[in-house]
């Protein structure tokens, strides 16, 4: 492999044991090319699904889910195994949650988890990969390969429900998701305050996204104030954005 230019020497290796400069950079063209990798993956398996039967499509729907399951187990099992596992590797952040949610809906199909999925998750996940938080990883190491092929997995999934109709995003549900998330912020908030952890980022903004930017003139914690409206109107202009879409195709027909 290292003929190739590619150095496995650190695929098991945590990050506080990584040398500077190992890692990527946000839209580098590591970035880029496991960005340009994820959409070809999606593409050809929503052409495949699509033209599945309905058997197959719930079929593939909750082979995604548990694969997503399965992702988060093997990330835990190995940082376990390295010695790494600890408080702040939980499945507390939105985008580990998430995983667990796409499973828990490829059997249940309940309306507010849908919400969930299509309103909150898909945004902080497309954000996740957009500017991931494990740049400090080289290109092939198995954080790198988890983060990248987990979110991807899950923008799938919710695209394979929302083509089913299986999630159906309106403006009247959104105090479902508002509810979620009053039921789950406050404890990972706590939890984060007691154990000097930042899941959900909200002790700490994520390096290089939207949130330092916020911090860098509305100051820590002030920046969750904007965390919050920035999270409602995404939210507001999801619901909006598939409204418009589905007249748009409406008046198309």
């Amino acid at each position: 492999m290292r003929r190739l230019g590619i150095d496995l020497s650190y695929f098991f290796t945590y990050e506080d044991e990584i040398p500077d400069g190992v890692g990527f950079s946000h839209f580098g063209p590591v970035h880029l090319l496991w960005l340009g990798v994820c959409a070809g993956l999606l593409l050809l398996f929503l052409h495949s699904y699509k033209r599945g039967g309905g058997r197959r499509r719930l079929l593939a729907e909750r082979g995604i889910g548990i694969f997503l399951v399965g992702l988060e187990v093997y990330r835990i099992a190995v940082l376990a195994l390295i010695g790494k596992m600890s408080l702040y590797q939980l499945p507390l952040h939105l985008c580990s949650m998430a995983g667990f949610l796409c499973c828990l809906h490829a059997f249940f199909k309940w309306d507010w988890l849908g919400q969930v999925l299509y309103t909150l998750c898909l945004p902080g996940t497309v954000l996740a990969l957009l500017f991931p938080d494990w740049v400090r990883y080289p290109a092939i190491h198995f954080i790198t390969i988890q983060g990248f092929t987990f979110h991807a997995g899950i923008v799938l999934y919710v695209i394979c429900q929302l083509l089913q109709h299986n999630i159906i995003p309106r403006l009247a549900a959104l105090w479902k998701v508002i509810v979620f998330l009053l039921v789950v912020v406050p404890p990972v908030y706590l939890f984060d305050k007691k154990f000097h952890a930042n899941y959900m980022f909200v002790n700490v903004p994520s390096p290089g996204s939207p949130l330092e930017w916020l911090a860098s003139f509305l100051g820590n914690p002030g920046y969750l104030a904007g965390y919050a409206v920035l999270m409602l109107l995404c939210m507001v202009l999801m619901d909006a954005g598939y409204r418009l879409l589905l007249d748009r195709k409406s008046c198309g027909t």
